[in-house]
């Protein structure tokens, strides 16, 4: 295998609303972090919540132009409660570092609400959605100085809230049948007829024609659906049903039969207890949300995790305790932590852990953590995305359980998607309904769900595969000279993650390692440049990605992530579903590259 997708394209090539990026050399990726126009002017794609993509902002800079005032900016949201919440951070955020962005007005920070409809009958017949939607689709614009976009850009990041590409881009076929019907409707006027429907501020540049990006839409649509790969949109509720079905276990005769899913092993959950998300972190986002619902307190997270959960308990509410190590002594301050806030009569909210971890690869003691969040009150929330259901039975232990389904559920890296569930068993479970109906909306769009039902269907045979790829190549890297150190649940916190394992021949221990080398940064450089695979963020593709992690999760901030092994030289591996021996061809030449000791 040899594949080397060039700088700024979409990984994997030629992927409609793909989610990574390729960075294909360490330095590729080094200068994306300084923002460097050698690499900024070439990227046409991006992980969706840190780049927006180019869809979206065709769409937002159209809604600025019509709606915003001079100097004002704009970011967009399928929700008001999403762009109201996003008003709320902008002001918190800017009282917090008011040297850097002053104290804007509470004018100032506003919220224009735009509904994308056909203009008339002519125009309606020209949207395909009009027959699956319920109403008319409505956007939510915040408004706010140019000055305050890295604000309302990391709540964009942190929520994972946004509105995704496909959502975009049907607004965006709407408004250029609009300006069709439009025009058409001027020509009438200059004749002197007067065409039924309203006029309105057609956009510069409109044309009757319909753009390239509207004609490979249809295209792809029509093969799609011809060909039996998705559903017509229409079925997107049953899809969510089916999704919602296929995470919680729920399994159909003919699905249990295929080896379609894994069942979850706990009583009485069923699919009423799953909640879809637009995104991975949106998932962690609601699950916190419904939490400070019940009560207003601190949380703990347990353990080194993916950037964004740490921002979100630590920005949004009273605030979280960072135990990093996640596991020897924090154990013991978790518990000193837990006793103390239970003592002064504000018990602390929840603990938050990976499962296992991302980057570090490591796995909590469970039980443990179970224990004591029973002992104290606290609610277990614990994210599965890198170890999977269909390897670990984390909600045997958690009150809620979270996971990207944009990762390995998905694999093909063409749509974003977050699951929350619930557990029937816990103590929690009546008071957390209560407050998932208080505080969640259903922000997936019927695209989404669509490909993400698709793609998901072979999730377990998927995994099984990748487990089997992933230990040969974690196998490999440790027998070399070259290697200082492999990350992997087989030999990260074993014994955490085998207590976990689903009991089943099937269980492995996940497509995700990281690996440091002997000759640090030097040969990280080396053996990344060899690799011939994808290489950018992201992880769970069916195809082998790598990237030097902790240079783009924490370039600002090496030295303190350093502190908990989280090394700048560190590579993150996720293996794919290639044939293991050309996996193992790739990473031996990649080996053979390092020519430092």
């Amino acid at each position: 295998m040899s594949i080397q997708v060039p700088l700024g394209e979409c990984v994997p090539p030629n992927t409609r609303h793909g989610v990574s990026v390729s960075l294909p050399l360490w330095e590729d990726n080094v200068d994306y972090e300084k923002g460097d126009p050698r690499v900024l002017s070439r990227m046409n794609s991006g992980y969706p919540r840190f780049f927006i993509a180019k869809v979206i902002q065709a769409l937002a800079e159209r809604l600025r132009e019509r709606f915003a005032l001079p100097g004002e900016a704009i970011m967009l949201f399928p929700s008001r409660a999403c762009a109201e919440r996003c008003v709320a951070f902008i002001h918190a955020q800017a009282s917090k570092n008011e040297a850097l962005y002053g104290l804007p007005k509470p004018e100032s920070v506003r919220i224009v609400e735009h509904t994308v409809a056909p203009i008339n009958k002519k125009a309606a017949a020209l949207d395909a959605m009009q027959a699956v939607l319920d109403s008319n689709v409505t956007i939510y614009c915040t408004m706010f100085p140019e000055a305050l976009f890295p604000l309302a850009k990391q709540y964009w990041q942190h929520t994972g809230n946004g509105i995704s590409a496909r959502l975009a881009e049907y607004c965006l076929h709407i408004e250029h049948v609009n300006d069709k019907c439009e025009l058409e409707a001027n020509s009438y006027s200059r004749l002197g007829r007067s065409p039924s429907g309203y006029h309105r501020k057609v956009a510069t540049g409109a044309t009757a024609e319909p753009s390239a990006a509207e004609t490979e839409l249809e295209a792809d649509a029509y093969l799609e659906e011809r060909f039996g790969r998705n559903l017509n949109a229409k079925y997107a509720d049953d899809m969510k049903w089916a999704l919602r079905r296929r995470i919680a276990g729920a399994l159909l005769k003919e699905e249990k039969m295929q080896g379609a899913q894994v069942e979850r092993g706990v009583a009485g959950l069923n699919a009423s207890d799953v909640f879809l998300t637009a995104t991975g972190m949106s998932a962690v986002f609601y699950a916190h949300q419904a939490l400070l619902h019940m009560r207003q307190a601190k949380s703990v997270c347990f353990g080194f995790p993916y950037t964004d959960t740490l921002k979100i308990l630590e920005k949004f509410g009273p605030g979280a305790y960072f135990l990093g190590n996640g596991e020897g002594s924090d154990y013991e301050k978790l518990e000193e932590i837990l006793a103390t806030h239970c003592q002064q009569g504000q018990p602390i909210l929840a603990i938050f852990t990976e499962c296992p971890s991302n980057p570090l690869l490591k796995t909590a003691d469970l039980p443990r953590l179970r224990a004591l969040a029973d002992r104290y009150g606290a609610a277990l929330v614990i994210d599965e995305t890198i170890g999977s259901f269909a390897n670990i039975d984390a909600l045997k232990w958690a009150d809620m359980v979270v996971s990207s389904l944009t990762k390995v559920f998905s694999g093909d890296s063409n749509v974003m998607g977050g699951s929350i569930v619930l557990n029937p068993l816990c103590k929690l479970y009546t008071p957390l309904q209560t407050a998932i109906a208080a505080t969640f909306e259903d922000l997936m769009w019927c695209e989404d769900a669509i490909f993400l039902e698709r793609n998901s269907r072979d999730f377990v045979q998927r995994v099984l595969q990748i487990n089997q790829n992933a230990l040969a190549v974690a196998e490999l890297l440790r027998s070399s000279s070259k290697v200082a150190k492999v990350a992997y649940p087989k030999y990260t916190t074993p014994e955490n993650y085998q207590q976990i394992m689903r009991p089943n021949s099937n269980a492995g221990y996940g497509g995700l390692l990281s690996v440091v080398f002997v000759g640090g940064e030097a040969a990280a450089r080396q053996f990344y440049d060899s690799l011939r695979c994808c290489k950018g963020p992201s992880l769970g593709t069916n195809f082998t990605l790598a990237s030097p992690y902790t240079i783009l999760a924490h370039f600002t901030e090496l030295e303190w992530a350093a502190q908990y092994g989280v090394r700048a030289d560190l590579v993150r591996i996720s293996v794919g579903l290639e044939p293991q021996a050309e996996l193992i061809a790739m990473f031996q030449a990649a080996l053979e590259a390092i020519q430092v000791s």
